[in-house]
């Protein structure tokens, strides 16, 4: 029952033409040898190109696709591909649920159908967030969102996303995201919020408090961030953190550190029978179902005070610590 994080998958180079030539084919023997999927049949594999830029994807920002996508309709004058992110995936991919933690959210969907699960701010699955492994800008849930139906009085709002269709995900709002089809595309757009720069200050204390400890532990950062993350040593936070805080009455969101993807889990049916692997094309995940599972348990062999250490860690970037200490930093 517990998430698998994109820390745990395994990252492919690939090009949307392969992605579509192997979510297509009959048979992985019809792909030719060198075929960046060959090795994955795609009956036993999911895959996901997520988060991706348009303007860095496509190496500028004048290629004609991105002054196809206009959000006039939806009250965004003048916001096009430029300001958007583009989701390709198969039958079966996912993302954990989690919410984020600037602005708020607008998506389209082109392709294919997309389930939607969402939960409001103040849910009691808030009470099941973690920040390790660490992603700036998102705050995931530990548990698998399809077993939620254990936990009584949960509100959610469970939504088909059809092509055609626009989805608005109000800020804060926790949401797991999964593909019906054989092939979903969509294309989303983040709006910056006035209290963005608050938040951002706030990303800055977590991150201090987790790359300083991992620092100090030598824990490598495949137990401790995110894929795409990276390690900041302490003085660098504390430069941006000054930053950020000089410039604490704007409104801008910045971009994170470091380029954010988004994961994929294994659907929950096979939570207990699957190992995750996945597949980057840009950043394109693909998951196997064979294998036994790997958790976020810990195992036998980890120390006590391992286990003490990541308990403290998850106390020390608890939201309301995280609140208590900005506003203490802004007191003194």
């Amino acid at each position: 029952d517990r998430v698998q994080f994109e820390k745990d998958c395994i990252h492919i180079q690939s090009t949307v033409d392969d992605f579509l030539s192997w979510t297509t084919s009959t048979d992985n023997n019809s792909l030719s040898n060198d075929h960046p999927f060959s090795q994955y049949p795609n009956q036993e594999y999911f895959a996901y190109a997520d988060y991706m830029h348009l303007p860095e994807l496509f190496g500028n920002d004048q290629h004609p696709l991105i002054d196809m996508i206009n959000w006039s309709d939806m009250g965004l004058k003048d916001r096009c591909g430029k300001e958007s992110t583009l989701w390709i995936g198969s039958q079966g991919s996912h993302t954990p649920c989690h919410y984020d933690t600037y602005g708020i959210n607008f998506v389209a969907q082109i392709v294919g159908r997309k389930r939607w699960l969402l939960f409001p701010p103040d849910s009691p699955i808030s009470q099941l967030q973690t920040r390790i492994p660490y992603e700036e800008s998102s705050v995931y849930l530990d548990i698998e969102p399809m077993i939620l139906d254990k936990f009584h009085n949960i509100d959610v709002y469970d939504i088909t996303l059809e092509p055609g269709d626009v989805l608005f995900v109000p800020k804060h709002w926790w949401h797991f995201v999964s593909s019906i089809d054989s092939i979903t595309i969509s294309v989303n757009s983040w709006l910056k919020q006035p209290n963005d720069n608050v938040e951002q200050i706030k990303e800055m204390l977590v991150r201090q408090i987790i790359t300083s400890t991992m620092i100090s532990h030598d824990y490598s950062s495949d137990q401790w961030l995110n894929h795409n993350e990276v390690v900041t040593d302490p003085v660098t936070n504390l430069t941006i953190l000054s930053s950020l805080m000089i410039n604490s009455e704007s409104t801008e969101v910045k971009e994170p550190l470091s380029k954010r993807s988004r994961n994929v889990i294994t659907p929950a049916s096979y939570v207990h029978e699957q190992r995750l692997t996945s597949t980057l094309l840009g950043n394109s995940m693909l998951s196997h179902s064979n294998e036994p599972t790997t958790t976020n348990n810990m195992s036998s062999d980890v120390s006590d005070n391992d286990i003490l250490l990541k308990r403290l860690v998850k106390a020390m970037t608890a939201r309301d610590t995280i609140d208590l200490i900005y506003n203490k930093l802004f007191s003194i």
